[in-house]
């Protein structure tokens, strides 16, 4: 198993990769570190060969600076976490040029990474690599489950992870997954449905659930509710906050994703939430 954890070599991520390295030991995961910098803007010159020739130069000192950069920082984990995560001197280290949204997706597939780590934070202005609209791109692009971690967030043990399901018939590999991540991390896993109408029907869909996963239920290791509020956010924020969740699940759907992201129920949750969050893709 590995885990990609894209960063921007900020005292932030370093404080962000504390997570990564506690899930990569209960996984049994190898970490690999990505940073992702620009392409350099080109000044305006006479000629075109002065221009080609200062372009190529740029091009070089930008990534024989960001290698520098990339390998401070890979110092700075060691020094921090070895005694937590012995392996830590392993953990590889990849350099790339462009955008970042779609470099980490392609990065990513590259080293069939199974979960891409990234702090959730707002920012503005030139600060806005692994910002909202960074980390909008990578959750929208990546095609493997990407977690969210809050900033200043500090690991703890995962007792109960939530699902915020929608009734649909991607649930079922969506619980598979859920229940062997559970199994490895001692966790609960909490089906929930936030509804506002058809009681009756959601009910009876409630119940197929746990039928189908009877053994499951009648050992705890999963139960399935349903919150009344005609607000789906909220309802999230209220079952999240009084059930104690420790990590937040949902699903991106193909076909109308893109709508509902940035129309804001996940992405409100994304950078809400004071937990971290999980998003399978469909």
């Amino acid at each position: 198993m590995r885990i990609l954890f894209p960063t921007n070599l900020s005292e932030q991520s370093a404080e962000t990769f504390d997570f990564a390295v506690h899930l990569a030991k209960k996984l049994h995961a190898e970490l690999s570190l990505l940073h992702v910098y620009p392409v350099p803007m080109t000044l305006p010159a006479m000629d075109e060969s002065r221009t080609a020739d200062l372009a190529d130069e740029m091009l070089q000192n930008a990534q024989i600076a960001n290698e520098e950069r990339l390998e401070a920082f890979k110092n700075q984990l060691v020094e921090r976490y070895q005694g937590t995560y012995p392996d830590i001197s392993a953990t590889e280290c990849h350099l790339r040029m462009g955008f970042v949204g779609e470099e980490v997706a392609r990065h990513a597939e590259e080293i069939q990474a199974d979960f891409v780590m990234i702090t959730a934070r707002r920012s503005s202005g030139l600060k806005r690599f692994l910002g909202g609209s960074d980390v909008s791109s990578i959750i929208r692009k990546c095609e493997c489950p990407v977690i969210t971690i809050p900033e200043q967030y500090h690991f703890h043990n995962m007792d109960k992870i939530a699902y915020a399901t929608d009734l649909t018939f991607s649930d079922n590999e969506v619980i598979a997954r859920l229940l062997l991540l559970g199994d490895k991390l001692g966790a609960m896993i909490k089906c929930f449905h936030v509804h506002d109408s058809n009681l009756d029907v959601e009910n009876a869909i409630i119940k197929d659930f746990i039928e189908q996963y009877r053994d499951e239920a009648n050992r705890r290791a999963i139960t399935f509710d349903l919150v009344d509020n005609i607000n789906i956010h909220d309802g999230i924020d209220y079952y999240v906050k009084n059930n104690n969740i420790d990590l937040l699940v949902v699903l991106k759907q193909k076909k109308y994703w893109l709508d509902i992201f940035e129309g804001s129920i996940t992405k409100q949750l994304v950078f809400q939430e004071k937990i971290p969050m999980l998003i399978y893709h469909e």
